[in-house]
């Protein structure tokens, strides 16, 4: 899971948004992840929702 946290914000950063996920953000990659259903835009919608870096 920290690899997958890590690259959400290496994307998130490269899009010019700098963020700071909690554990609890990383954690909820998990689920997403693991569905083979899961696409892209959906994982784009919820590292969106990580809380932004000040």
């Amino acid at each position: 899971m920290a690899v997958a946290a890590a690259t959400g914000v290496m994307y998130l950063e490269a899009s010019g948004i700098p963020v700071k996920p909690t554990r609890e953000d990383a954690v909820a990659l998990r689920d997403p992840l693991h569905d083979p259903a899961c696409t892209a835009a959906r994982i784009n919608v919820l590292l969106r929702t990580w809380p932004q870096a000040t």
